[in-house]
């Protein structure tokens, strides 16, 4: 089981932050999204797909729970970019994968979201575990170390919690690949 500290990726982090620049010369995803609702239900589409999803808010913030709420979709949107840029890491090593499953658990402070204090309504913590199958050796295995590294390293999702300053975790234990997910 590999588990990275945020002390232990600071130095790799931190020289991979790029200062602010221009386009030029680089490629960029375009990505849009639309949100229409009332009161704490919002749908989100994204112009010219056929994507369709709702958020609802807590009962303590006067929603229905009637969906996820934003807060989780956050969760969500590192657990799944992990995934994505895992199944891109993995096809530039030449490594098999097979089953994810991802857990995130984050510990929202409400003092300044819903109380309206002073301060930074960001997230506490956020604690990332990640079990993949792949064809590797174990969780000790150099070339997993890499690969989990880089994933980490190149997740939109993981800069964005990891920038923002919350304490965040993560493990990553490799698993057999299966021949069912062959």
């Amino acid at each position: 089981m590999l588990r990275i500290r945020p002390q232990s990726l600071a130095k790799g982090l931190n020289a991979s932050i790029r200062p602010f620049s221009s386009s030029t010369g680089r490629q960029l995803i375009p990505v849009h999204i639309s949100g229409q609702g009332n009161g704490t239900v919002q749908t989100i589409t994204v112009p010219g797909k056929p994507f369709k999803f709702s958020t609802d808010a807590y009962t303590m913030m006067d929603g229905k729970e009637s969906h996820p709420s934003p807060i989780a979709y956050s969760l969500a949107s590192l657990s799944s970019c992990n995934q994505v840029t895992g199944s891109v890491v993995a096809k530039e090593l030449g490594i098999e994968i097979g089953e994810w499953l991802i857990t995130v658990e984050g510990k929202l402070p409400t003092e300044v979201f819903l109380g309206g204090e002073q301060g930074n309504p960001n997230w506490d913590s956020v604690a990332l575990k990640v079990q993949v199958q792949s064809n590797l050796m174990g969780d000790h295995d150099p070339k997993f170390l890499h690969f989990a590294a880089e994933v980490e390293r190149r997740c939109p999702m993981t800069a964005l919690f990891k920038r923002s300053g919350v304490r965040y975790t993560s493990e990553w234990i490799n698993k057999p690949l299966r021949e069912a997910s062959r």
